[in-house]
Formats: C-alpha cells, sequence, structure tokens
C-alpha cells in the first residue's frame, strides 16, 4: 500500500481570536468588555480589566496569538476545552510556517 500525500490546505485556517468572536461571543451576545470581565473573573483577579481588554481585543483582531494561559482562561469561561483553542493556534501557526518555508 503507497504512502497517501497530505495536501497542505489552500486556505488559511481562522485565528482562534476569529473563532471566539464570531462563533461564540457574537452567538451569545457577548460584548468585548462584558468577556474581559469574565475572564477577569476567572482569573481570579489576577489581571486587570484594562489588561485583559487589550489581550482580547488583540486576539480577536489577530494581531496576538492565543496562548495556553488565554486558552485555560477562554475555555473556564466558555465551558469548552482548551486544547480546541490550542489547536486552532497550532493549525494557523503551521500554515504560516509552511507558507513562510514554501
Amino acid at each position: 500500500m503507497g504512502k497517501i500525500k497530505k495536501e497542505r490546505p489552500t486556505r488559511k485556517p481562522s485565528h482562534p481570536g476569529e473563532i471566539l468572536k464570531d462563533l461564540w461571543l457574537g452567538e451569545l451576545g457577548y460584548t468585548q468588555s462584558h468577556f474581559a470581565e469574565q475572564l477577569v473573573a476567572a482569573s481570579k483577579s489576577r489581571i486587570k480589566k484594562s489588561t485583559m481588554q487589550t489581550k482580547l481585543n488583540e486576539i480577536i483582531n489577530g494581531k496576538r496569538a492565543m496562548s495556553a494561559d488565554f486558552a485555560v482562561l477562554i475555555s473556564k469561561v466558555l465551558k469548552t476545552n482548551p486544547r480546541m483553542w490550542m489547536s486552532l493556534q497550532t493549525q494557523l501557526d503551521i500554515w504560516l510556517a509552511e507558507t513562510e518555508a514554501a
């Protein structure tokens, strides 16, 4: 049996922030400010709201990568799995690296 060559996706994977904004915050009717407040509470107030709003805005606008810490906080609030968020980021990172190497 021959090797199956997996084709590289031609479409750039969505940034996790785009998924967060469009599929979660939009559907739930959350503003960034409201969601930032929930993230601050999930962090047990270790992070100031202004800092959280900045991080959230940068992630939503694709200017910052999703970190493991942020994935855990989002997962606590949305009751999701942090691995899902990190998988989205990894898929994007690999696609970008392959594009640069091509």
